[in-house]
């Protein structure tokens, strides 16, 4: 059975990528990841805020990031982080066989392009560029939100010769155009989709915060939709991500059309062993199913290969479909 597959031009040995968090912020734990059957590991993500920190003469207001915050407080290094980041790409490249993505969470092509080059040149196999501008600016249209993705892929894909991949969240008005879009500019994959923080309210105290939203079951099935729409229409390489519990939902994804899938909470809760088992049950599955090969399965009821399906279109509740009044 072989389970191996290519993303953004790499070779996997499998689908299943570990996802930026904290499982991926050190050497130590990209080998864990490795010793566990991760076919590929991203980095956790270095923050936009870390690298404007080194200039100490920008002090300039920006949009900011929902998860920022947490990340800001986390183990990268607000002075040092871009530095220490570097070291760890390099570090990770002589210490493991998988692939290492370095992702950069940003929302401007202005900061962070300074150290595309660098992360290049010190090894990391791709880049996964982690966006999401909120539109709290009502005097901008949707076409003035969509020009920042297409700035920043225009401006890194310049800069750099290895594969970069967006991390999008669902909330455009027309995710599709923008996809081909952002392919023309020369992105080489979708990560779909981005989970944030929610803002929250406490009504004792009368004051707000934030919390996670990592539990959220609705983020697997718009990453589902969006997966199976998007499979073999656009010209990029699509990974899922977000609210995988069990092997059905990356077998699920890999039938939409996902190239890989990236997983995060359910390690933090079940650990990394998890990966094992997921792949063992997707071997069983394809075995029992006559699937020889990732390839074979993937795709195959995406909207193109089961266009007689209205499942990824329709997203309201059809008496015939949904069986209820």
């Amino acid at each position: 059975m072989d389970l191996s597959t290519t993303y953004l031009g790499l070779r996997l040995k499998n689908p299943i990528v570990v996802a930026s968090c904290g499982l991926t912020q050190t050497v130590e734990k990209i080998q864990a990841c490795e010793q566990a059957g991760a076919g590929a590991v991203v980095m956790k993500s270095l923050f936009e805020e870390q690298i404007r920190e080194m200039d100490s003469g920008i002090r300039d207001s920006a949009l900011m990031h929902p998860e920022a915050m947490d990340y800001l407080q986390a183990d990268l290094d607000l002075l040092y982080g871009p530095r220490d980041y570097i070291q760890i790409i390099q570090q990770a490249k002589a210490a493991v066989t998988i692939p290492v993505i370095a992702s950069i969470n940003c929302y401007t092509a202005k900061w962070w392009i300074r150290y595309a080059q660098q992360l290049e040149a010190a090894g990391a196999d791709a880049l996964e560029l982690n966006i999401y501008a909120l539109p709290f600016d009502f005097e901008k249209n949707g076409e003035a939100i969509e020009s920042i993705y297409l700035d920043i892929i225009k401006q890194v894909r310049e800069q750099v010769t290895i594969p970069v991949a967006l991390k999008l969240s669902p909330y455009f008005t027309a995710l599709g155009n923008l996809a081909v879009h952002l392919a023309k500019q020369g992105a080489d994959g979708l990560v779909l989709f981005n989970r944030f923080v929610q803002p929250e309210i406490n009504i004792n105290e009368l004051s707000t915060s934030v919390k996670a939203s990592f539990t959220d079951p609705v983020g697997f099935s718009t990453s589902l939709r969006w997966i199976g729409l998007l499979s073999d229409q656009v010209k990029l390489d699509l990974a899922a991500s977000g609210g995988v519990r069990e092997t059905a939902d990356i077998i699920k994804l890999l039938l939409a059309g996902a190239t890989v899938v990236q997983l995060a909470s359910i390690l933090y809760t079940a650990g990394l062993e998890k990966i094992k088992q997921f792949l063992d049950e997707l071997e069983q599955w394809m075995r029992a199913k006559n699937f020889e090969t990732i390839a074979d399965l993937r795709g195959t009821l995406n909207q193109r290969n089961h266009p007689q399906s209205l499942a990824y279109v329709r997203a309201q509740y059809i008496k015939k479909f949904a069986g209820i009044e």
